[in-house]
């Protein structure tokens, strides 16, 4: 029956739209559920919940404080990982491949049986294929403890990483679930990429022939200083809410720092790239005595050379940065959302971003920004 402008939903109910139709659910709980154009959503009660199955197309659904919104497909589950304010998309293609996009805050999707959990960080969207049943290993979601001094573990590594515990001795293998010290070295080799989990929530995706350090780390004061000697590296931030907060990356010319931002910084010996992903940051001469600062806004991006301020910001096209779309295991793609993308443009590119990991993003970490 069509769909007045007002209309109450049952358990068990299902609302589908067609050509240029859409619809706005509004739940007693104050979340709420946008069906965008050819979607369908069953809608059950499930306990003191409401749970929105998605039989096809795509939504978005948005909550604030514990008025969350529990959306599941045939295969997983998504709800935002924590309390408070929260919007993400979900969608199914017509070959059963899903997309997900954590628009504002954490969310965490979970295979039906509740078993295994991946946490997708606010900011990115995942491209799950129509083969996969699972989701992907990923220590933060797993509740494991961490070490003394441990500042964050990997989650995803190759077979041409190593780390130097705080930096001395021989390299060792680095594997998925390893952690990471303040003061160890990780380095890439020629095919090598790590991407390590800080345990404040924040990333840091190291990729080949890179060298890097983390030289401070205290979650409780969101104080972190990470050192970038050579290569290239993507640093997604958490958003800084503690008083004397700083997140900053240093390499041998230059420091960039950054309040909830993704960056990604280019380091070579005797010159740094440094481009904003998202949000703001700002650059500066890693001497303090060289007098110049400049703030990078999504897109832009600026030089520092060795005895010379940062350039003027240069706007450059975000499609164009590296490290934009990486794998997770379980045939996952992980890609970055940005300021001027929308959830639905990611969800009609998904199939064609999906497919475009198979050409790698990056051949040599001298590849021009």
């Amino acid at each position: 029956m069509a769909v007045p402008k007002s209309e109450t939903i049952l358990s068990g109910d299902v609302v589908a739209t067609s050509d240029d139709g859409s619809a706005l659910v509004e739940l007693k709980s104050g979340a709420r559920l946008k069906i965008t154009e050819n979607s369908s959503v069953r809608f059950l009660e499930d306990g003191d919940k409401v749970r929105a199955e998605l039989l096809a197309g795509a939504v978005v659904s948005e909550s604030a404080g514990k008025s969350t919104l529990v959306l599941t497909t045939s295969k997983f589950q998504f709800a935002p990982s924590q309390e408070g304010s929260s919007r993400y998309a979900v969608a199914l293609s017509k070959e059963q491949e899903t997309f997900a996009g954590a628009m504002k805050g954490n969310l965490l999707v979970r295979t039906p049986d509740l078993t295994g959990g991946y946490i997708l960080p606010e900011g990115e969207y995942a491209a799950i294929p129509a083969s996969s049943a699972g989701v992907p290993s990923q220590e933060k979601a797993g509740g494991q403890p961490s070490s003394a001094g441990q500042a964050g573990t990997v989650t995803i590594a190759g077979l041409e990483e190593v780390i130097q515990r705080q930096g001395q001795g021989a390299g060792i293998p680095l594997k998925v679930t390893d952690g990471v010290n303040q003061e160890d070295v990780v380095r890439t080799l020629k095919n090598g990429r790590v991407r390590i989990a800080l345990l404040d929530g924040s990333f840091l995706n190291v990729y080949a022939r890179s060298v890097t350090r983390i030289t401070q780390y205290d979650a409780q004061t969101q104080q972190t200083q990470v050192e970038l000697t050579l290569g290239l590296m993507r640093a997604e931030v958490v958003k800084l809410t503690k008083p004397g907060a700083s997140f900053q990356v240093q390499t041998q010319t230059a420091t960039a720092g950054v309040v909830g931002s993704v960056i990604v910084v280019h380091a070579l010996p005797n010159l740094t790239e440094v481009c904003s992903v998202e949000g703001l940051c700002w650059v500066r001469n890693i001497n303090p005595a060289i007098v110049g600062q400049v703030t990078l806004h999504p897109g832009q991006c600026t030089t520092v050379t060795r005895g010379l301020p940062p350039t003027p910001p240069t706007q450059t096209s975000l499609t164009q940065l590296p490290g934009q779309i990486y794998e997770a295991g379980e045939g996952w793609h992980i890609g970055s959302l940005t300021e001027a993308s929308s959830i639905l443009l990611v969800i009609a590119i998904g199939a064609a971003a999906a497919a475009a990991v198979a050409v790698p993003v990056i051949t040599s970490p001298t590849v021009p920004f």
